[in-house]
């Protein structure tokens, strides 16, 4: 499968979770889970589908290694820190508070490789 399609495909069922979470929370009037589904929304909505359109509009940038590290970091941290997140939210900071932190570095790790992608190629 190609980088866009990863990253759209990820973007879109993330969104979709999203999207349920915060009905979910609207219903039970229980919004202890809002800074994850915040940050869920933003990070795997928006984010993973910047990423894709980027992709699919910089055909060059998909070349290579990068992309799938770009990608693997970028879903992997998400989901860490959504853990962390989710089970701050729930009471055990103790335990999750390191998710968080860790999932935070894998984020921003993908990020960087994206910065280096596109500063890597010649777009235009």
């Amino acid at each position: 499968m190609s980088i866009p399609s990863l990253f759209f495909r990820t973007a879109v069922l993330l969104g979709l979770a999203g999207m349920l979470l915060g009905i979910y929370m609207g219903i039970n009037q229980d919004f202890r889970f809002a800074h994850a589904h915040a940050h869920w929304n933003l990070l795997g909505w928006v984010a993973f589908f910047l990423y894709g359109a980027f992709y699919a509009l910089a055909p060059m940038a998909r070349q290579g290694l990068l992309p799938r590290l770009h990608y693997g970091l970028s879903l992997i941290g998400f989901a860490v820190f959504m853990a962390g997140l989710f089970g701050v939210a729930a009471g055990a900071f103790e335990t999750m508070v390191a998710f968080a932190a860790i999932g935070s570095v894998l984020v921003v790790g993908g990020f960087l490789v994206f910065v280096l992608i596109v500063f890597r190629v010649r777009i235009g």
